[in-house]
């Protein structure tokens, strides 16, 4: 019998996220080799994240279960990933107790073997050799390790939103060294309003280098790669 499935998300006040996220999990839960999908996000939601995943595990545990797997739909290993999620699952554990097991699973970004090959993908239909990978970035000690090491393997450079090296400064970087060709891979997993802002960033790039091209890559999304991977790891 398959596990049911939490899809754990940051939550977003722009609503084309969670839009996102159940069109997600009723793909995920059509496919027969899905039981129970079910979403919850840490933050901007009616509950917090543990009294959502009580109420998930407790659905679970009434049509038959005994266990529910939750999924971190984080691409980076920063506090998220390694202190609040933990926390959240911990405490929703508690006040189930033993008639359900939560079972946290590994984050979706450390799948870099898999991601890989998603992104060049899409990297293929851009005729550039010059790319920066921008990603929300963290704080957390080694959280934006993993996003490097993908940069290097699609040979991209990385560039953040919230921490040091911006986009703004890693454009400028490529400008300034005779290049007319860059490529913007946005590394989120749905589109909203911090890709809206980088696009907008890039529309006011394209004002001030008008001979430079930029061409910019959309968010996973829902493509069939993408369900793909996710199913694979919930079954």
């Amino acid at each position: 019998m398959n596990i049911p499935s939490l899809l754990v998300a940051h939550g977003s006040r722009d609503p084309r996220p969670q839009q996102r996220l159940n069109q997600l999990a009723k793909c995920l839960e059509e496919r027969s080799s899905c039981s129970l999908v079910g979403t919850a996000t840490l933050e901007l939601a009616p509950l917090p994240l543990h009294q959502q995943i009580q109420e998930f595990a407790q659905f679970s545990l009434s049509t038959g279960y005994s266990q529910v797997q939750i999924l971190p739909l984080f691409l980076s290993s920063g506090v998220h990933v390694n202190i609040d999620l933990p926390q959240e699952v911990a405490i929703a554990q508690k006040q189930l107790g033993t008639n359900i097991q939560l079972n946290l699973l590994p984050y979706l970004g450390s799948q870099l073997h898999r991601l890989v090959p998603l992104i060049a993908t899409k990297m293929a239909t851009v005729e550039t050799k010059h790319w920066i990978l921008v990603a929300h970035g963290s704080r957390h000690l080694g959280g934006n390790l993993p996003l490097e090491q993908l940069a290097t393997q699609i040979q991209a450079i990385p560039a953040y939103w919230s921490v040091t090296s911006s986009l703004e400064t890693q454009i400028q970087r490529l400008i300034s060294s005779g290049i007319d060709q860059i490529g913007i891979i946005n590394y989120f997993m749905f589109s909203g309003g911090i890709t809206d802002a980088i696009a907008q960033s890039i529309r006011q790039f394209s004002l001030e280098f008008p001979t430079v091209d930029f061409h910019i890559i959309s968010p996973l999304d829902m493509n069939d790669d993408l369900v793909n991977l996710i199913e694979d790891l919930i079954t």
